[in-house]
């Protein structure tokens, strides 16, 4: 490990390997990202560290953009690639993925890894938006029933693999708005998926350890300031001080009512 990473990561210990989806003409996502990681102990020079070569098909397939496919292809073929290797599990990050500051604390990884390691889990989601819903469940992984569409930091079984991947290869040939699903993004399709599969346990992070970092989407279209060279600065300024604040008190959106919401919590689990 390199020398500025405080400690080894229990949690990628437990996974072996985690496998990230990267352009890798975004320099600036990957050294972000750099600096991410190694605040949860983890190098991303370690060897267990994957960047794929992500895939650039030519056309959209059908789906709503060439980027959308590409990113849909991304995350089929790191599961494809699991499934063949029979790895117990798979860790998937998206290069724009930024973690709480609680999460540097290696105790608080061991307590999530015993989790994983007493659970029959099938989908694990350390990325998600619900917050208030959660708010009167245990702190650490639990489950819920609730839907919700991310996938740029979660984790699928061995003993859902096979499933989910045959699903997704379903998904790129089935005509989209299908009522079994298809050619959509890849986390509305893990939705689609477990709203099929009703038997597989869910476990969800609580509250959230991941979101998605402020930089421009690689996938959506561009919002018109992102477009606008003089708001560069400001907006990469902006953005810094809005992933912080999440990063330290998991508030996205800073008005008064959040930021009581927050202090509430914090009483109670202090």
């Amino acid at each position: 490990m390199s020398s500025t990473t405080p400690f080894s990561s229990p949690w990628l210990d437990y996974f072996g390997q985690v496998s990230i989806i990267h352009l890798r003409e975004r320099i600036e996502r990957f050294n972000a990202l750099k600096n991410e990681l190694a605040r949860i102990g983890v190098d991303i020079h370690d060897e267990r560290v994957l960047i794929p070569d992500a895939p650039r098909p030519d056309d959209s397939y059908g789906f709503p953009s060439r980027s959308i496919y590409g990113n849909f292809l991304s995350h089929l073929d790191i599961l494809r690639k699991a499934r063949d290797e029979n790895s117990h599990s798979v860790l998937i990050l998206e290069d724009d993925a930024i973690f709480r500051s609680f999460f540097a604390d290696r105790a608080y990884q061991e307590q999530i890894v015993k989790t994983l390691e007493s659970e029959l889990w099938g989908l694990c989601y350390f990325g998600h938006p619900i917050t208030d819903q959660l708010s009167d469940q245990p702190i650490g992984l639990i489950t819920t029933p609730l839907m919700f569409h991310w996938a740029h930091c979660y984790a699928v079984h061995q003993r859902v693999l096979s499933d989910l991947v045959a699903y997704l290869e379903a998904t790129i040939e089935t005509s989209a708005g299908h009522p079994d699903g298809g050619k959509m993004y890849i986390d509305g399709a893990l939705s689609m998926f477990r709203s099929r599969m009703t038997g597989i346990k869910v476990l969800v992070s609580n509250p959230a350890i991941s979101i998605q970092g402020g930089s421009p989407s690689g996938i959506a279209t561009r919002s018109w300031y992102d477009r606008l060279s003089v708001l560069s600065k400001p907006l990469i300024l902006v953005r810094a001080a809005r992933d912080e604040l999440w990063r330290r008190t998991g508030i996205q959106n800073p008005t008064p009512k959040n930021l009581y919401k927050y202090l509430k919590l914090k009483l109670k689990f202090n």
